[in-house]
């Protein structure tokens, strides 16, 4: 199996460090906003990317987190008068709703930033000692002139002369102190402003950068040497060579042997971002299409691959999606026959073939769209057979079929519940009556929280969405 190294700009043979265990950090959501559709695009990549090695048969520890403190968050806690947690355990739990939705495994820990506090300051004191950090002013600053090959992470080496141009795009950790010994020092430890929460440290009461935080939680969950660590292109500078100086920089000892970033989703050729306002909610595109119709669209392109998006982007996912459950449904319902037939022989020959094939892009750097072609001309030349053609199914036939669709939803995760979509699965009039009773009330539940918290903007927005489809719900003062 070959995967793509940024590191290296090509693909390698993947060999993970310890045999059948594969250990992979991904820079999961800042969380103070509603997620979007490029958010979607990075998890369904890496959901992915786990899937298929466990399919490999190796045991993948995944740790994907959650920044839960940082300078976007607490001018959101600000704008709303609420405190910084309210905000980020929100997002969160919505985030976690929309994850469940696209058929996202669960990660084997999704650590918050906030829970590490002691590690990051034991870390913070480690690169002190060793000469890599530095501290003025209760703030502390990591020192990049003591990382030689700070300037060659994910660049060619014909592209290092113009790194002192890039480091005009610079983040927050890098703006932040105006006495630092670099310009491109970045902070590891800030010092409190009025009105921010703090902790307690050595150096003053204060908050840790955002580029520390992962690298505290990669070495403390999975140790000094990862195989994997996923994210988003725009993460390649500073956020991932910040990591991997100061993390190198502590243990003396590789990062991580392989770095996987996936594409952008554009608009209009622009890189989608709440920066440029330019983006879409998973909320909003979850109201209009099913969640296996987006989570086919992202697949549908490769993963390092950026697309372009519009409102209308999901409509030929739908179509593609809709025919494949028809054809499902069809061989579901149709009568087998026992006796095997030349028909139904080839067909389960074209079955073999299809997952042979699919295997095969799937192990040349998880080349999905290579799958989704392989799965629709599948389909097409099924739909002939039985569809067109009128031919009888075998039970064999039925058998191949249905372990092919499980394997498909095992590696690309696009057919959970199969059963249940394919059959209409309806429940009786009383216990509809009664679900619906149970979600009005999950929901007036959640607007009194919000409420409780101020966040009466949010709380207002359900209320309208519930007097459109009818039900009008009274607001007590509070």
């Amino acid at each position: 199996m070959k995967v793509y190294n940024s590191l290296t700009f090509k693909k390698e043979e993947f060999k993970s460090i310890i045999p059948n265990e594969v250990k992979m950090y991904v820079c999961g959501p800042t969380v103070y906003d509603s997620a979007h559709i490029g958010h979607a695009k990075s998890a369904v990549t890496f959901d992915l990317i786990h899937r298929y090695l466990k399919f490999k048969g190796y045991n993948v520890i995944v740790v994907k987190n959650y920044t839960d403190i940082d300078d976007k968050i607490i001018d959101r806690a600000n704008e709303k008068n609420v405190n910084f947690k309210d905000i980020s355990e929100l997002y969160i739990e919505e985030y976690e709703h929309i994850m469940k939705a696209l058929n996202i495994e669960a990660d084997t820990v999704n650590p918050r930033a906030t829970e590490f506090i002691p590690k990051i300051i034991d870390f913070i004191q480690g690169l002190i000692s060793k000469g890599n950090a530095y501290e003025n002013n209760e703030s502390v600053y990591f020192s990049v002139n003591t990382f030689e090959k700070y300037n060659t992470f994910f660049k060619r080496a014909k592209d290092t002369e113009s790194m002192d141009n890039e480091t005009k795009l610079i983040d927050q950790d890098t703006q932040f102190g105006d006495d630092k010994r670099n310009p491109k020092d970045f902070a590891l430890w800030k010092k409190m402003k009025e009105g921010e929460p703090y902790w307690e440290s050595p150096w003053g009461k204060g908050r840790p950068g955002w580029h520390i935080e992962c690298s505290a939680m990669v070495l403390n969950l999975l140790g000094e040497t990862i195989d994997i660590h996923g994210g988003g292109q725009d993460l390649k500078f500073p956020h991932h060579p910040n990591e991997i100086a100061q993390s190198e920089s502590y243990t003396g000892k590789p990062f991580s042997n392989y770095f996987i970033h996936n594409g952008f989703i554009n608009v209009d050729d622009e890189k989608m971002s709440k920066s440029q306002k330019n983006y879409f909610l998973v909320t909003d595109i979850l109201k209009e299409y099913d969640p296996m119709v987006v989570r086919w669209y992202l697949v549908s392109s490769h993963y390092r691959s950026s697309i372009n998006y519009s409102p209308d982007s999901l409509l030929q996912s739908k179509k593609e999606y809709n025919k494949l459950l028809n054809t499902i449904k069809k061989v579901h319902e149709s009568v087998q026959i026992k006796t095997n037939t030349k028909e139904m022989n080839d067909l389960i020959h074209r079955i073999e073939l299809a997952y042979k094939n699919i295997i095969k892009a799937m192990d040349d750097d998880f080349d999905t769209p290579v799958a989704i072609a392989e799965i629709l001309t599948l389909f097409r030349e099924i739909n002939k057979v039985i569809l067109q053609d009128g031919k009888e199914i075998t039970e064999s036939f039925k058998k191949s079929f249905i372990n092919f669709i499980d394997n498909m939803e095992t590696i690309l995760g696009v057919f959970p519940d199969i059963e249940s979509k394919i059959l209409g699965y309806n429940k009786g009039s009383d216990e509809q009556e009664t679900m619906i009773k149970d979600l009005i009330e999950l929901i007036t539940t959640i607007r009194d929280q919000l409420r409780e918290k101020k966040l009466y903007e949010m709380s207002d927005q359900i209320r309208d969405r519930l007097r459109e489809l009818g039900i009008d719900i009274e607001d007590k003062k509070i």
